[in-house]
């Protein structure tokens, strides 16, 4: 996994010169650590003695419980991207399937795009983005992609938008004319790496770009030059006002770190990262408003999660409960973009939460009415619920 710094010994000098000491506190704390003039907030894994259950209310200001329609034409398979915008939701499903789009309350309205390999059409994709304001929804083709497809909300399939460099897995922003590109900086066969991050027009014009450290290079090749593929993923949720960026890589010494693209000064700067003192082990962090959050993989903590307060800095491993729905267990993986919480969840495993939930005799009586009633229209094959709300 890709380091912070050349090398992983430099990181743990740079920890041990710049640690800011921590007042003694209940529980666990992650630290504050310089690392070429910025501060990151270090989560030792390994330290964390605490699980909490973690109401959603703590991040989220309101939640809507939505079952998404399902008939002959909006069935999809599961889930892979989501985006939300005040009027719509769309879903990116696994499989060669075309963009689903459906309204706020959950009623299939259409399907944008086509399968293929002609003008417009895809084979798969590695993200979408909604925007409702140009209505627009633009698709970011996965491997050798050129450009962004982009469609209207009505399915018309506008012009495409050329990309500088060719991406094979990457995120994209597109706003008014600004497209800003976050890539995962594969090392390509003849020596080559493309940016980490730019910004271009929607016009395929080179604004500006960040040029990958050594330290940040993926080569998809061992040592012997023998191809051995793309293990590796990519993430951005703009939820904290910021363009982050964190790659989760396999097969690498070091640890994972998020990142902040800084447009104005055209730099990537470091400001999370989860380490262990264990080996084999390793994370994927997300980063919400007021905290970050990872998974975490490996022989020990498989399937945990920690929580990061970035005020306090208290670290836990954690559940999230959605004390909106009467504690009703988040274990899906949440989606959350542009300051949007959502979270999808399979009809079968939101029945057999209702199920738990509505054995408790204080519930809400609006609250056991509403669960009652979708529990009660829901199929365990039908298309997924999800739960939405605008984080704090």
């Amino acid at each position: 996994m890709k380091r912070i710094i050349k090398q992983a010994s430099l990181v743990i000098l740079a920890i041990a010169m710049f640690c800011q000491c921590q007042p003694k506190q209940e529980g666990s704390h992650a630290k504050i650590v310089k690392v070429n003039g910025n501060k990151v907030i270090d989560c030792n894994v390994s330290e964390i003695t605490d699980t909490i259950d973690l109401p959603l209310s703590k991040i989220v200001k309101n939640c809507s419980v939505i079952p998404l329609e399902t008939n002959a034409e909006s069935l999809f398979k599961r889930v892979y991207h989501l985006s939300v915008s005040k009027s719509y939701i769309a879903v990116h499903s696994r499989g060669q399937m075309p963009i689903k789009l459906f309204s706020r309350q959950g009623k299939f309205i259409r399907d944008i795009g086509k399968i293929g390999r002609g003008p417009g059409e895809f084979t798969s994709l590695y993200d979408i983005q909604l925007d409702e304001e140009a209505n627009r929804i633009y698709l970011s083709p996965f491997a050798r992609a050129n450009k962004l497809i982009v469609y209207s909300l009505d399915s018309e399939n506008l012009p495409d938008i050329p990309l500088v460099y060719q991406q094979t897995k990457f995120k994209a922003n597109v706003q008014d004319d600004v497209v800003t590109i976050l890539s995962m900086p594969f090392k390509m066969k003849e020596g080559k790496c493309i940016p980490v991050a730019y910004q271009q027009t929607t016009k395929g014009k080179l604004i500006k770009e960040v040029e990958t450290p050594e330290h940040l290079e993926i080569n998809p090749r061992n040592s012997k030059g023998q191809f051995i593929g793309f293990n590796n993923e990519i993430s951005s949720t703009h939820n904290a006002d910021a363009f982050d960026s964190y790659t989760m890589t396999w097969g690498k010494a070091g640890y994972d770190t998020l990142y902040h693209y800084n447009t104005s000064k055209n730099q990537m700067i470091p400001k999370f990262v989860a380490t262990f003192s264990e080996k084999k082990q390793g994370s994927w962090a997300y980063e919400w408003k007021s905290h970050y959050w990872a998974f975490v993989f490996g022989e020990k903590y498989r399937g945990s999660k920690i929580l990061v307060d970035k005020k306090t800095l208290k670290s836990d491993f954690f559940h999230l409960k959605n004390d909106f729905y009467g504690g009703i267990e988040m274990n899906s993986i949440y989606v959350s973009n542009n300051q949007m919480f959502i979270c999808p969840m399979t009809a079968m495993n939101f029945k057999e939460q209702c199920k738990e939930v509505l054995k408790d005799k204080d519930l809400d009586s609006a609250i056991r009415e509403k669960l009652e009633r979708i529990n009660k229209s829901l199929k365990e094959d039908d298309n997924d619920v999800l739960f939405i709300g605008e984080m704090i």
